[in-house]
């Protein structure tokens, strides 16, 4: 696989010619590569429609039956994109080291699992997925924090930094890092945690 999207490797150029910049509208065509089968059926039943309705001897008013199949096609694709079966979440990471015990399809799990994929190999959404990576260890710090030493962070910050590793004290009032999505990076953090 090249690195082109899409892992589509460009047809080879003759000897001597120089590969040109994308236009614009091969940029678009790109773009909506993956919506082509979608895009065309639309446009035929739309088209097949508009010629059953003025077969029929009605008067086909053509752009509201545009926009009409547009809307049903639009909640058609988002329901068949985000209700799909949800497979069972592997942790490369975790379920290596652990591969007897069985873990729950929780929806959350898959979404944080399909949203941490997405970050760290396609480069989606890493600032929001940082944000809240950081927000829900914070949170799982300030638990951990209570249950273990009774302590609340907020109330008492010189009991609750001498009773938190350094790491995740630093964790809990600092920035995150940058790249708190990796699995690398947020392993131990998890780990930490886990063991404290």
């Amino acid at each position: 696989m090249s690195g082109q999207p899409g892992g589509i490797r460009p047809r080879p150029l003759p000897p001597g010619v120089l590969r040109g910049e994308p236009t614009r509208l091969a940029a678009i065509v790109e773009a909506l590569r993956p919506w082509r089968r979608r895009l065309v059926g639309l446009v035929l039943t739309w088209v097949g429609l508009s010629l059953l309705t003025a077969v029929l001897g009605l008067a086909p008013d053509v752009p509201v039956l545009l926009a009409i199949l547009l809307a049903a096609a639009a909640l058609v694709w988002h329901l068949l994109d985000h209700t799909a079966p949800h497979h069972l979440t592997v942790w490369p990471l975790v379920d290596g080291d652990f591969g007897g015990q069985r873990r729950g399809n929780d929806f959350r799990v898959a979404n944080l699992a399909g949203r941490l994929e997405a970050a760290d190999t396609r480069r989606e959404g890493r600032e929001s997925v940082v944000h809240d990576l950081h927000v829900q260890l914070q949170v799982l710090i300030r638990e951990r924090l209570f249950a273990r030493h009774g302590i609340v962070a907020e109330e008492e910050p010189v009991w609750a930094q001498s009773a938190t590793p350094p790491e995740l004290w630093d964790l809990l009032v600092g920035l995150p890092p940058p790249d708190l999505y990796r699995p690398d990076v947020l392993d131990p953090i998890l780990r930490r945690i886990e063991q404290w």
